[in-house]
């Protein structure tokens, strides 16, 4: 290959104790050393309002070699902008740890954010390798143009976890002092020479919220910003019951708080005891932000000390991963914290239900493990919080890579489940009631939500399910969900504001069930009116989530996180029904498996059926692209050509926003997931994977 030097740049600079910048090319002092540039397309820098990046035309390509002596983690971030791209044209920038023989996506920008304006940004934790780096900026298809800045690699030394320690070290903790930036995740994990814990945590943790000492915004989309009040921490009270070296909250799922932005997840964390640490014991605990009336993720670890006589230090914070498209941060810091011992009430079911639901879970193996493993990382695209396999019931996951070192407790780790939610709330809780109470399928949407009176009549529960209404503005692909006046359904918290954007806002333009065209509040219609059947038939109070689906995730031992949802503010607190579940890896893993495999006859058949593709095969109408279709709140994808099939293979599928995805192999016990935030939904190459030399073509 042909290659000439550009004059660029790349500067590197020491990073934290942590982390260490390997690479930063930010063109701005107009030269391109020692970037190569190969191809046939255009390579040069422009400036654009005063910013400079480095432009390539279709055909061209433009690599960097980044040393990485005892570097143990690598994370790779880019800016991308794109435009006059093809159908099939794409921006990307890529990876590779043993010099150029495989690529690694770091990211990627295709038609549908190509506006010439947007530089979108990305990251890629790298996987480990004993090669150097190599970083390849691309600019793929007939016609394509891209602009590529803030090229910044980061590397972790082997003596990170050391210096780590040292900054959240008990005279650290107790003081509150010399946590200046991020440090690697391992601080929050027992040390190498940890013991068991000298004293035992029982009664209630208080942390007093305010503003976050440290905060680094990475990216915030225009349309989405929220000022400072993302910058500061709600208030905490929760019970915590320790049993052996596990500390476990009482509350789990959905914490509610007064703070404008974020409510708390808390799960399950570790206690020990460290030589250094005063005699006191030593506590960490995984939680997560989540954004109020929304579903965007940001994990954390919080780790202080305690003493058995109520003595409690500091409580220090770190956020550095997020399962969120247009807001990705990192912040860090102390906030002060209160123990009020004391006994918490029902103790034991709670540590029971936790040991049930850890009992519950699959065998878990590294994904690297598998022979396909870079098949599984490519489907799971750019910077994904976790990815994983199920094969014959062995669960092989992803380490829960994050913008400083490993996630210390991926087991646990919350994942937003966007509009998975339409399939594993909206379609189950249907495919459940029909099977309770047959008939509600074909029930109409107007006879049970009395705001619809006028222009549903003849649309049934199952239409809106399957977003064949006959309701909308536009038929083409997510004009109607991605036109601005989308926020008058999702902006408002209220109940009454969203049922009447739900049931006015779209014209009917067809007959019931004869086009689909995707939209979050038919699922949110749909929930509605099954609400209303379910207090019909059941009992006044009943509730959708907790009377009629969670009993099935407690059934399976899900975890504990499962047992709320998102609703709606005030006295209706409706479901969302189409987004605002909250998973773990193993949930979203043994869920799908137990909806292949039947799901214990609990469910409907002939709905579940049509969803896994089973009867019959091909079922729903067009959903947007060729080879694609939804029905029963599940997409499936014509997969026949790819796997080498003599026709159509249907593979049933879950999505959500931002780039999260569940794919299905039928007649295997064979399942890929991703969870992610890069717009990437092509896990065709996981299903290939999957499906090894015999393909399950019949």
């Amino acid at each position: 290959m042909k290659y000439w030097p550009l004059v660029l740049i790349a500067l590197a600079a020491p990073g934290s104790a942590a982390a260490e910048e390997l690479l930063r090319s930010d063109f701005q002092q107009g030269s391109a050393d020692p970037w190569r540039a190969a191809g046939m397309g255009d390579v040069r820098l422009t400036s654009f309002a005063g910013n400079v990046s480095m432009r390539l035309t279709a055909g061209a390509s433009a690599e960097v070699a980044v040393p990485v002596t005892d570097k143990r983690r690598l994370y790779a971030t880019v800016k991308i902008a794109a435009d006059a791209l093809d159908d099939d044209a794409v921006c990307t920038a890529e990876a590779s740890r043993d010099d150029g023989a495989t690529w690694m996506p770091i990211l990627s920008v295709g038609k549908a954010r190509a506006d010439a304006v947007t530089l979108w940004p990305g990251g890629q934790a790298l996987a480990e390798g004993d090669g150097g780096l190599r970083l390849r900026l691309s600019a793929r298809g007939k016609r394509a143009t891209c602009w590529f800045d803030d090229v910044v690699v980061t590397g972790i030394a082997n003596a990170a976890a050391s210096g780590a320690r040292r900054a959240l070290g008990g005279a650290a903790l107790l003081a509150g002092e010399g946590f200046d930036g991020p440090v690697d995740l391992s601080a929050f994990a027992p040390a190498a020479d940890a013991a068991k814990p000298s004293a035992t945590f029982a009664g209630r943790l208080n942390l007093t919220g305010g503003p976050m000492a440290g905060f680094r915004m990475i990216a915030e989309e225009k349309g989405y910003e929220r000022g400072n009040t993302v910058r500061s921490l709600p208030d905490l009270a929760i019970d915590l019951v320790q049993h052996g070296d596990a500390l476990i909250p009482a509350q789990r799922g959905l914490i509610p708080s007064t703070h404008p932005d974020w409510n708390w997840i808390v799960e399950p964390g570790r206690v020990w005891s460290e030589p250094g640490d005063d005699g006191l014991t030593r506590a960490a605990l995984p939680f997560a932000l989540q954004e109020r009336n929304a579903n965007c993720t940001h994990n954390g670890m919080l780790t202080f000390l305690f003493g058995a006589d109520g003595t409690v230090s500091n409580a220090a914070f770190e956020i550095a991963s997020e399962t969120c498209r247009y807001r990705k941060f990192d912040a860090w810091g102390f906030v002060a914290a209160r123990l009020a011992p004391g006994v918490v009430s029902g103790a034991d079911a709670i540590v029971r239900r936790d040991e049930e639901a850890a009992a519950a879970r699959l065998p878990v193996r590294p994904i690297e493990e598998r022979p396909d493993a870079l098949a599984f990382a490519t489907a799971a695209g750019p910077e994904p919080t976790v990815y994983g396999a199920v094969v014959d019931g062995v669960h092989y996951r992803s380490a829960c890579a994050t913008r400083h070192g490993d996630y210390p407790a991926c087991e646990v780790i919350d994942l937003p489940s966007y509009s998975t939610a339409k399939s594993v709330f909206g379609g189950v809780a249907l495919m459940r009631l029909e099977k309770l109470y047959p008939g509600s399928a074909a029930a109409e949407i107007a006879a049970y939500v009395p705001a619809c009176a006028r222009g549903w009549a003849g649309v049934t529960l199952e239409q809106a399910l399957d977003m064949t209404t006959g309701h909308y503005r536009s038929d083409a692909y997510m004009a109607d969900e991605d036109d601005p006046s989308i926020a008058g359904f999702f902006e408002p918290e209220g109940h009454a504001a969203k049922i009447a954007f739900a049931c006015t806002h779209y014209p009917r333009r067809t007959a019931a069930g004869a086009k689909w065209v995707y939209h979050t509040s038919d699922t949110y219609l749909l929930g509605t009116a099954m609400g209303a059947i379910l207090r019909k038939r059941k009992r006044l109070d009943a509730d959708l989530y907790d009377d009629l689906v969670r009993p099935l995730w407690d059934g399976l031992k899900l975890s504990p996180t499962l047992s709320t949802t998102r609703r709606s503010e005030g006295a209706a607190a409706q479901p969302f029904v189409g987004w605002g579940l909250t998973y773990q890896p193993d949930d979203i893993a043994r869920l799908s498996r137990w909806l292949m495999q039947g799901a214990d006859g609990l469910l409907d058949p002939r709905l579940l059926d049509a969803a896994m593709q089973r009867a019959p095969r091909g079922g729903g109408l067009p959903a947007g692209f060729p080879g694609f279709r939804y029905r029963a709140g599940f997409w499936t994808r014509d997969m026949g050509v790819k796997l080498g099939c003599p026709g159509s293979l249907w593979v049933p599928a879950m999505s959500g926003f931002g780039g999260i995805s569940v794919a299905m192999l039928p007649g295997r016990d064979a399942l890929f997931y991703s969870f992610g935030d890069s717009d990437h939904w092509d896990w065709s190459a996981a299903a290939v994977a999957l499906a090894g030399k015999d393909a399950p073509c019949g």
